[in-house]
């Protein structure tokens, strides 16, 4: 965003975050877009975040928020907002003078793992004068960066499962189709349509069809 807070490009995945379109931000200022919910008008998150950035103008120096409720609109229900944790980080991009003239907003969606961060914010703020503070806060920012990094992880994790599902029900329908070429001398194309017409007059996934067939056919003959 530029200095005045107007929105001059966005992750493709952070509009995914918050459902509005890419085309829906670029040019627009960024508190104008992401008003305030009515249920956090005693929190004022919209100042909190401002001043942050008016720290990172100031100084030329990133500035980290940690943990940070702003509530965003529900893009399926007007007027209402979805309540979201954020752990912001404010960036400054420099000219080659030195010269802040852009802002650059890094920003993970940390809502599930709320809990435990308020929870070691709170043991922070019981004593923060106690010695090895520094060494608390710095624990509490790795403990952050650790619980964002371990949702990256999980969503890959289940996008590598469901790809090696996909890869394995496709090896198993590619045998399935083997055994019924050699069952009834017919092509590929031919044994696909009869695992299709199986799957839809059983009603049953065309993988456990293809498993099924497979199964039969490494059975051993019957003794009858």
């Amino acid at each position: 965003m530029d200095p005045e807070y107007v929105i001059l490009d966005v992750n493709p995945a952070f509009a995914e975050l918050v459902g509005i379109s890419a085309a829906d931000l670029v040019g627009r200022q960024a508190f104008e877009v992401f008003a305030e919910s009515p249920s956090q008008s005693g929190q004022e998150p919209a100042r909190v975040m401002r001043e942050s950035l008016e720290r990172v103008k100031r100084t030329g120096q990133r500035d980290s928020m940690l943990l940070h409720r702003f509530d965003i609109p529900d893009p399926a229900r007007p007027g209402a907002f979805l309540e979201r944790y954020w752990s912001p980080v404010n960036s400054p991009v420099l000219d080659g003078s030195g010269r802040v003239v852009a802002l650059l907003q890094e920003v993970h969606d940390v809502t599930e793992h709320r809990e435990d961060l308020v929870r070691l914010l709170e043991y922070l703020k019981a004593d923060p004068d106690a010695p090895y503070a520094d060494r608390h806060q710095r624990f509490t920012e790795y403990s952050a960066a650790t619980m964002v990094t371990s949702g990256l992880y999980r969503s890959a994790r289940q996008e590598v499962e469901q790809l090696q599902e996909a890869m394995n029900s496709r090896a198993g329908i590619e045998q399935a189709k083997g055994v019924l070429m050699a069952q009834h001398h017919c092509t590929g194309e031919e044994a696909f349509l009869r695992l299709q017409r199986l799957s839809n007059d059983t009603n049953v996934r065309l993988k456990d069809v293809a498993a099924a067939i497979i199964y039969q056919a490494a059975a051993p003959p019957s003794d009858e």
